[in-house]
């Protein structure tokens, strides 16, 4: 009967797979795994630097394999993972202009967004890696992380993951682009930066609703920026306020990054640019006011979220070429002293009768 049951067991799909990927960790990987990240920071610190493509990979590979330890994975992801930070950083030590292209998936990982992966051989190909290397490392590894966690439980698990290594593929393009050499602007014109603040009440209720004149609000910014002759980068960063002493880390990271999303995707399905766009989360890292006054009266939560507002916000950040900004006109100069005037012709002051009737049906 026990045979039977266990045979059961083995003909479930992926049990069988995990029953023989059981591989549990112990306290040895995690020594093993923190031996090797101050590894990592002290050649990050060296000639190599921190954006060098193969400690970057060297990197993410042990990323992965730490939270994966804690969180007390079996399937032996938290070993492989390890044992390719292991490769490439004695690939490195025999000769530090390796590049670790090669990126096996682990056993217990499947291969997924074969879009993505698509991207990353192509940069793999044309891509400078003093530019786009270590997003280019990161989003390797992210896609063998998207790929485990689809393997252990299945898409619905595997797809913030997803959306993780979708940014990085966003952000290696973006910099890829911004490693080109910016047109030289027109003669006698200068590159100038300009700052547009939302308050996300502008934009969005406490949390992300949508306030109802919000598209109004974005769709002057834009107009603004469609008369510029040269715009050469667009920095989008999205910040959240803090409602208790400590914050809640997580969940205002997650804001500020959906914040900035929509005023990205607004912008794009405007007709901006994307390739000249970059974006940031800052979650509540970054705040402008504190409101200890409102804090210290736990009573009046309204009166806190009201003052803590300003936090609350989307940057917008353009660099380049406005265009011409017509000079207001000048005051014309004092007239000089002179006799008192004739009295105006009955003709003339009929004109001038009609003139304050005029006007007066404008104002009202």
């Amino acid at each position: 009967m026990y045979k039977l049951f266990l045979l059961a067991l083995l003909l479930i799909p992926g049990f069988a797979a995990q029953a023989e990927g059981n591989r549990p960790t112990d306290p040895a990987d995690l020594e093993r795994i923190e031996q090797l990240q101050r590894k990592v920071d002290k050649l990050s610190f060296g000639p190599l630097g921190p954006n060098n493509y193969t400690l970057c990979k060297a990197r993410a590979w042990l990323d992965m394999a730490l939270i994966e330890y804690h969180e007390q994975e079996r399937t032996g992801i938290v070993q492989d993972s390890v044992e390719q930070a292991v490769l490439l950083l004695s690939k490195l030590d025999a000769d530090p202009k390796y590049l670790g292209f090669d990126t096996p998936h682990p056993y217990a990982s499947e291969k997924v967004r074969t879009d993505l992966w698509q991207i990353a051989d192509e940069f793999k190909q044309s891509g400078d890696m003093s530019c786009i290397g270590c997003k280019l490392a990161k989003l390797e590894v992210q896609l063998i992380w998207t790929g485990h966690d689809k393997w252990e439980a299945g898409w619905g698990h595997a797809e913030p993951f997803a959306r993780i290594a979708e940014n990085l593929a966003y952000e290696m393009q973006v910099d890829a682009a911004r490693c080109r050499p910016a047109p030289p602007p027109v003669k006698g014109e200068t590159i100038i930066i300009k700052k547009h603040t939302l308050i996300t009440a502008v934009l969005f209720d406490f949390d992300l609703g949508l306030v109802t004149d919000a598209q109004q609000k974005l769709d002057d910014i834009i107009g603004q920026l469609k008369t510029w002759k040269q715009i050469d980068s667009i920095q989008l960063v999205g910040h959240a306020d803090r409602l208790n002493d400590t914050g809640g880390g997580d969940y205002n990271q997650k804001l500020s990054q959906r914040r900035v999303d929509f005023v990205k995707d607004y912008l794009v399905k405007q007709g901006m640019n994307a390739e000249q766009m970059t974006i940031e989360a800052m979650g509540d890292t970054q705040p402008v006011v504190g409101c200890e006054k409102q804090r210290a009266n736990k009573k009046d939560r309204a009166a806190l979220i009201k003052c803590l507002q300003p936090n609350r916000r989307v940057e917008i950040i353009v660099e380049g070429v406005r265009g011409d900004v017509p000079k207001k006109a000048e005051k014309p100069a004092p007239a000089a002293a002179a006799q008192p005037a004739a009295p105006a012709a009955p003709m003339a002051k009929k004109g001038k009768q009609k003139n304050k009737q005029k006007k007066k049906k404008m104002m009202e």
